[in-house]
């Protein structure tokens, strides 16, 4: 019914455009409504609102935009509930106002929970490392939709038994300049305050994708299987998926200046876990083809590698894959999923 519903919208819309223009109305008088998510929208999320002419000349700042009637304040809207919503637009020109035809959109409820990435940038030579390691611990155990990566960075060869090789571009990229500094969702600038209020407050945020992994051991391979989910059409943002490989239970001992474990320094044969061992598509991944991020579309991404050299034990191994929006280290997460090797993570 909905879907008999737009397409006579739309029809109309094509025939009152035909009919203005067999009046002798110029194109700059007809007014088209869009966003960069298309129709299906999810609610809790931001929505710009642009409104155009038929020969492309923005008029969006000019507008005032109606939803169901009802004027709103600024061309970003947020719905908060689920529903079918008609919008429109006015335009003055020439003391000539310009009424839109409805632009009609449906509001779906998120189908993924929103997760969130802390890469914590350490060391066991770093004294104060513990303390951050200490409270991303408490913090993942108030929710586990925290999800803590290590990234240990050695200062010399062998410096730091889990040093990883691309750290210092990361270190360089992000502008860190001293650890510890616990990154979140790779925006550059928003290291972690240790505060959980903080991380509620991007968990509370609706997401418009969901991830789901899916991978095997074969001999010395691993076959990894990352499924991508949309609620709404992200076919004009520029995204790409990151697939790490992270390793539990490997022991060193670790430098400490903090009250924490006992005040122990160093604290002999530490714990060390979320330990980033590999970035199996590169720091900033792959690519998604824009054909395949539209509304209820899944993206399937098979990566078949050797299993690291430097990993101890693959069965206390987690991939962990992301979606970043954006270019390089200007990227910022969308979502985030994991799952221990050898075991599936579907959609949640």
């Amino acid at each position: 019914m909905k879907k008999l519903l737009y397409i006579l919208i739309t029809s109309s819309l094509f025939f009152t455009a035909c009919d203005i223009k067999e009046e002798g109305v110029s194109d700059e008088k007809i007014l088209k409504i869009t966003t960069p998510y298309g129709d299906q929208l999810i609610t809790g999320y931001d929505v710009p609102l642009a409104a155009k002419d038929l020969a492309g000349n923005d008029l969006t700042s000019s507008a005032v935009f109606y939803i169901d009637g009802q004027s709103q304040s600024s061309n970003t809207v947020r719905f908060s509930q689920a529903g079918s919503y008609q919008i429109t637009a006015s335009v003055t020109l020439d003391g000539q106002t310009i009424t839109s035809q409805p632009y009609v959109v449906n509001v779906i409820e998120p189908r993924h929970s929103t997760k969130i990435l802390i890469e914590d940038y350490t060391g066991t030579w770093c004294t104060n490392c513990p303390r951050v390691a200490y409270k991303l611990d408490q913090a993942v155990s108030q929710n586990n939709h925290i999800i803590p990566v290590a990234i240990h960075y050695s200062r010399w060869a062998g410096d730091d038994p889990f040093g990883f090789d691309d750290a210092t571009t990361l270190l360089s990229d992000y502008n860190i300049s001293g650890l510890p500094s616990p990154v979140v969702n790779r925006v550059k600038g928003f290291i972690w305050d240790e505060q959980y209020s903080t991380l509620q407050t991007e968990l509370d945020k609706t997401q418009p994708l969901g991830l789901a992994i899916t991978s095997n051991i074969n001999g010395n391979e691993i076959n990894i299987d990352v499924m991508v989910r949309f609620d709404m059409d992200m076919s004009q943002k520029n995204l790409s998926l990151v697939v790490y490989l992270t390793e539990n239970g490997l022991h060193a001992d670790q430098a400490n200046a903090t009250n924490y474990y006992g005040g122990q320094d160093p604290i002999p044969d530490f714990e060390q876990n979320h330990t980033l061992r590999a970035a199996l598509n590169n720091l900033y991944g792959t690519g998604l083809p824009a054909n395949e991020t539209k509304a209820n579309q899944t993206y399937n991404y098979h990566l078949n590698t050797p299993i690291p050299g430097n990993i101890s034990n693959i069965s206390n191994c987690e991939i962990v894959a992301f979606i970043l929006e954006g270019s390089q280290q200007d990227a910022r997460l969308i979502n985030i999923q994991k799952a221990a090797v050898g075991n599936s993570q579907d959609f949640d």
